[in-house]
């Protein structure tokens, strides 16, 4: 992972935990808890999935429907 894709996936992921909590009003713990049990960071992480170059908006629909 370059250090480019590494920080891609640092913003997308921080967006997401941002988003989530206060669309839910979850604390970061719980929010983190809620993205890794649904398998979303995992998702983005891979970089073979493209999640990372996805937008806040789209990973938010992801993780809703996923």
């Amino acid at each position: 992972m370059t250090d480019k894709q590494r920080f891609l996936v640092y913003v997308r992921i921080g967006s997401l935990i941002a988003s989530i909590r206060q669309k839910e009003n979850l604390s970061i713990n719980d929010a983190v808890k809620r993205l890794i049990e649904n398998g979303i960071i995992q998702k983005i992480e891979d970089l073979e999935t493209g999640y990372y170059l996805e937008s806040s908006a789209y990973l938010e629909d992801e993780f809703i429907n996923l």
